[in-house]
């Protein structure tokens, strides 16, 4: 009896990840970090054309807006398995003089996917054809400069990192030496553990967990930031390899799928097999339903947050800077926030005028955040009006159809 309750088990097990599973990445990284060729690699076709990726200014000032563009690539393993990968690539990114706009654009892009669930689940009858647009995961590709973080990813971090599961990545590693890679990534998770930057360093439940999932999710770990080699060519090396994903150089061709030269294929098989379905977990369970509460209580899921964050940021910008980081272009008094280079603020006066600022700023987050709840609140509104609408109209024709009953009964009756 229990080996046919088990094939049972295992044949829907196999009808259900042949309807296919759903997951939705996005990449984020300024232009020249590798993101086009990334996303290529991962779905092993060209997804996204790299010749046209360079964005200019719409007009004579230096800004240059970002954008998010969709792809959506189905992919198959071995055993059927179908996933349909969506992709959210930002071209445009961290390209302007105050990259704040960035932020906001993709903060808002993710909050109006949570929205979209929370108004679903307030509907009385619920639409089976419903699409779940959040983001389970978000690679940060990190410029190889071998001197850590720098202020932009910091904000970044620190910014959607409550709302998204962020997964830092080195990007185009090849261009550091093995020595310079591992000063890389251990200088970036200092800064990361200083600011405590809220990434997804593969999180478990000690009690839960067996011996070998601790070991892989330790390994793992150890492995962030995952340092990747990405490549839109493909290469026939002949022999038993046949061909590969590589990049030529004047020595050789040098594969991308190597495991002892690049994390991608680690990567890759956490994003796409082993933690595929962790990640959806950790959105739903954790990062939505603290979304969901606050929003219903009316509290900011990123202000509050981050705030800690913010004051011990902006304490350490303003100060001298460390030994290690004297090797940043800017001189140690500049003021950097956002991407943006202040001039020193050293009078009274003019912090006084940065202080108002940031009173301002924070006033004008708190205003956003109210317009957006008083939006989302109207939209409930109207959608439960329209439910009382429905529930009357079919009370009505209820009534009908038990009077046209009680009438037809009776002219029985008479006959």
């Amino acid at each position: 009896m229990s080996g046919i309750i088990d094939a049972s088990s295992a044949l829907r097990k196999r009808k259900h990840l042949k309807r296919g599973i759903t997951f939705t990445v996005m990449i984020v990284g300024q232009s020249g970090s590798g993101r086009s060729t990334f996303i290529n690699t991962l779905c092993g076709q060209q997804v996204v054309d790299t010749s046209t990726t360079i964005l200019l200014p719409t007009d004579t000032s230096t800004e240059i807006d970002m954008q998010l563009r969709e792809e959506t690539v189905e992919l198959e393993d071995d055993e059927g398995v179908k996933i349909q990968l969506n992709i959210i690539d930002t071209p445009g990114f961290g390209d302007s003089l105050d990259n704040s706009p960035s932020f906001e654009i993709i903060s808002d892009y993710i909050r109006h996917q949570y929205d979209e669930i929370l108004l679903e689940e307030s509907r009385v009858r619920r639409n089976p054809r419903f699409k779940d647009g959040r983001v389970h995961c978000c690679l940060y590709l990190i410029n190889p400069t071998g001197h850590g973080l720098k202020e932009i990813d910091v904000e970044f971090m620190r910014q959607l990192g409550s709302l998204v599961n962020i997964i830092p990545v080195i990007s185009k590693s090849d261009s550091l030496t093995r020595d310079e890679l591992k000063l890389n990534k251990k200088l970036i998770m200092e800064d990361i553990d200083k600011w405590n930057l809220p990434i997804y360093n593969f999180p478990f439940d000690e009690d839960e967990i067996s011996e070998e999932d601790y070991e892989t999710n330790m390994y793992l770990r150890a492995l962030l930031p995952f340092a990747i080699i990405g490549s839109n060519e493909v290469y026939d090396v002949g022999g038993d390899v046949g061909t590969i994903r590589g990049r030529k150089y004047p020595w050789g061709i040098l594969d991308v799928e190597d495991s002892s030269i690049s994390d991608f294929v680690i990567l890759r098989n956490a994003l796409l097999i082993s933690h595929l379905n962790d990640l959806k977990n950790y959105t739903h369970e954790i990062l939505y339903e603290r979304y969901r509460t606050e929003a219903l209580s009316g509290e900011s899921v990123a202000t509050e947050s981050i705030r800690p964050n913010l004051t011990k940021l902006n304490a350490s910008s303003s100060s001298s800077t460390t030994t290690r980081r004297n090797t940043n272009p800017f001189k140690p008094n500049d003021n950097i926030n956002n991407g943006i280079l202040s001039p020193p603020s050293d009078t009274h006066g003019q912090k006084a005028s940065t202080n108002n600022e940031t009173y301002m700023t924070r006033e004008e987050q708190i205003r956003l955040e109210e317009e957006r709840l008083k939006a989302f609140e109207e939209r409930v509104q109207q959608e439960l009006s329209l439910k009382r609408q429905e529930l009357l109209q079919r009370e009505k024709e209820l009534r009908e159809i038990e009077a046209r009953l009680e009438n037809e009964a009776k002219i029985k009756q008479e006959d």
